[in-house]
């Protein structure tokens, strides 16, 4: 039977969030603005707006003319509105920080911590010092956190974030998103690096633009992850985007995976310090110093490089892709000239179609990127607690 009461409270909940991730979007946004772009009437987008406002979550910012000379007032998201924090776990240190809408972070802490150990060890630490910087929240900021996001690298299903396996800490089967809920009680949202930092570029940095963009995440191994019409797509078990193990060589060295001849063995660190038998920054020095063997190598690497962007056009054929990684972020020297090196590669009709973006949030990727994973969730229109 047809429910008009529960019907009309979806669509207010709907237009709630439609024009807050508006706003959020556009940066600023008049209501003329939002009223023409969402075809709704003026009085239902005022109405909204209030709604807004009172619960904090945008801000009036000023005037512009408008139509027939009539000044607009300007609205933006209030980055104080509310708070996300953000967790990245990373095999040599992790990071907690507590990050405002707009992508500033608030407070935060960097943990000396490694993952190689039993799971309960490192979710007993980070949960003990996530405890640690709430307690120093006051009540006003403590009451406006909307949930935690959590980023690692591996194979996570979403939405449950159950951590099927993370190569690089040994970790097989863990349920990272229950724990976590139970010990801290706030909604927990576990996804993987590569996803969050196309996500945290999107929603704060240099994709904004963009709403069909691929991230190829160059660091220990090699990941993707692609967004189509400002969605992200996960395929089947979350597992799309997996192009590190795309095989290129079937004679080639062995991969971490078992197999031979995957992509990430041409180009991720860890494979890089296994052919040279040298640490990365001994790599990167001996190819500044133009030694012979690494300008060899890291020439291997960036034609490597620059076959993915192309196999990634054909693919995906986005606008945008956006390389960055921890490697990409230390080593900038791995991407020089590479829009030169993928264009000898890149299918004739497809040479101009897309746009190489380097990554523009340089400090804190991590949990800004973990944070963008709730923002995200918060943005979409959701009938769970309806």
């Amino acid at each position: 039977m047809f429910n008009m009461r529960y019907d009309q409270k979806r669509i207010r909940k709907y237009h709630y969030f439609l024009l807050l991730s508006l706003i959020q979007k556009h940066k600023k946004m008049s209501r003329t603005e939002l009223a023409k772009i969402t075809n709704m009437s003026n009085t239902t987008v005022g109405k909204i707006i209030k709604e807004l406002l009172e619960d904090g979550l945008v801000k009036e910012v000023g005037q512009v003319v408008g139509d027939l000379g009539r000044r607009a007032t300007l609205l933006k998201i209030n980055s104080e509105g509310a708070y996300i924090i953000g967790v990245e776990i990373n095999l040599d240190h992790s990071e907690i920080a507590v990050v405002s809408l707009n992508g500033t972070i608030v407070k935060r802490r960097i943990l000396n911590l490694n993952a190689n150990q039993s799971p309960e060890t490192v979710l007993n630490v980070i949960i003990l010092e996530t405890k640690e910087i709430i307690s120093e929240m006051s009540t006003d900021l403590f009451d406006k956190i909307l949930a935690i996001g959590v980023n690692l690298p591996g194979l996570i299903t979403w939405p449950e974030g159950k951590v099927l396996v993370v190569p690089q800490f040994h970790w097989r089967e863990v349920n990272i998103k229950e724990y976590i809920e139970k010990e801290l009680n706030f909604v927990v949202y576990i996804d993987t690096d590569t996803r969050t930092e196309l996500l945290a570029e999107h929603l704060y940095g240099g994709l904004t633009n963009y709403e069909n963009a691929v991230c190829l995440y160059i660091g220990s191994g090699v990941g993707s992850a692609v967004m189509v019409n400002g969605e992200l797509v996960r395929g089947h078990d979350n597992m799309l985007g997996e192009i590190g193990h795309i095989t290129i060589d079937p004679n080639g060295d062995l991969c971490d995976c078992g197999r031979l001849g995957c992509l990430q063995t041409f180009f991720c660190s860890s494979s890089l310090e296994k052919k040279a038998q040298k640490p990365l920054r001994e790599i990167f020095t001996a190819y500044e110093l133009r030694e012979d063997w690494a300008v060899r190598l890291i020439n291997q690497a960036r034609l490597y490089i620059g076959l993915a962007i192309s196999n990634i056009s054909c693919i995906y054929n986005p606008e945008a892709i956006l390389i960055t990684g921890p490697m990409v972020r230390q080593y900038p020297q791995i991407t020089k000239d590479i829009e030169k090196i993928a264009e000898n590669y890149v299918w004739a009709p497809l040479k101009t179609s897309y746009k190489l973006v380097k990554p523009s949030i340089e400090e804190n990727s991590g949990v800004i990127g973990a944070s963008a994973i709730v923002l995200k969730e918060f943005l979409r229109f959701s009938n769970d607690d309806i």
